[in-house]
């Protein structure tokens, strides 16, 4: 029986050619695996769904479809991809947000073996400095009840890097992300790649790797894949330089497990 599954999170951006960023997705994948995406356009959604008809699509836009009324902000979609030996036993979006476009989750079986996955993206604080703490304190909610074993996110935090969630700081004073970090932890969640790497000490102010880079503040990591303590770490990587390469401005983190 094959219990090994390679994981992907990536905000591919709204922006650029998205032929050029799936052909870099795909190349990436074997065996069996499960691609979580953030900021997937309706136009693009419809690509993937034809092209790579051999897998699994979940696309949180059909959850919570834009209105006539809705600015392109309600049309940046979560999307997850899975192998076609991996099968779909529940899916939904977060309902208790104030962006349920922005969130996605599945429920799964791969040989017999059920796995809860989560993608998420976090609005900013620039754009929306009241309502990202709301969102972050949903995020908080609904994995405490959902118990998820992968998370994928594009956090738009922190503020300081750490490779310890206790150090690390964020903005607005910690309101919601802080709760929300804390919680995944609390849920028995590890940083996949801080355990992978087994860092246990970083240079204080700046990041343990780099995802995204924004302007006139430099290089962060605001991309994380948090995973199961009981799986098997066997890889984790943020591909920056290949996935800028290839259109997008964010890390893409491939890793693998056993689980």
């Amino acid at each position: 029986m094959n219990n090994k599954i390679q994981v992907v999170n990536w905000n591919i951006s709204y922006m650029g050619n998205h032929e050029s960023k799936l052909d870099f997705l795909f190349s990436l994948l074997h065996g069996n695996y499960c691609v979580l995406l953030q900021e997937v356009k309706p136009h693009v959604y419809e690509y993937i769904k034809s092209k790579y008809q051999d897998n699994t699509i979940i696309y949180s836009l059909n959850y919570r479809t834009p209105s006539k009324f809705d600015s392109d902000a309600r049309k940046l979609g979560v999307m997850i991809i899975l192998s076609k030996n991996i099968s779909v036993k529940e899916t939904g979006i977060i309902e208790r947000n104030v962006f349920p476009d922005r969130t996605l989750y599945a429920t799964v079986d791969m040989n017999g073996k059920e796995l809860k996955i989560l993608a998420l993206h976090s609005i900013t604080g620039c754009n929306y400095y009241m309502a990202k703490s709301v969102q972050y304190d949903s995020f908080a909610e609904f994995i405490d009840s959902y118990s998820p074993d992968i998370i994928g996110i594009d956090a738009n935090e922190p503020q300081i890097d750490s490779y310890d969630i206790e150090k690390m700081k964020f903005f607005d004073n910690g309101k919601g992300a802080k709760i929300f970090f804390h919680e995944v932890k609390n849920k028995g969640l590890c940083d996949t790649f801080v355990k992978y790497k087994n860092i246990a000490d970083c240079e204080e102010g700046k990041p343990i790797t780099v995802s995204h880079n924004i302007k006139r503040k430099g290089a962060v990591r605001y991309d994380f894949l948090f995973s199961n303590n009981d799986f098997t770490i066997t890889s984790c990587e943020y591909l920056y330089d290949k996935a800028t390469k290839a259109g997008s401005d964010h890390a893409a983190i491939v890793a693998e497990f056993i689980i």
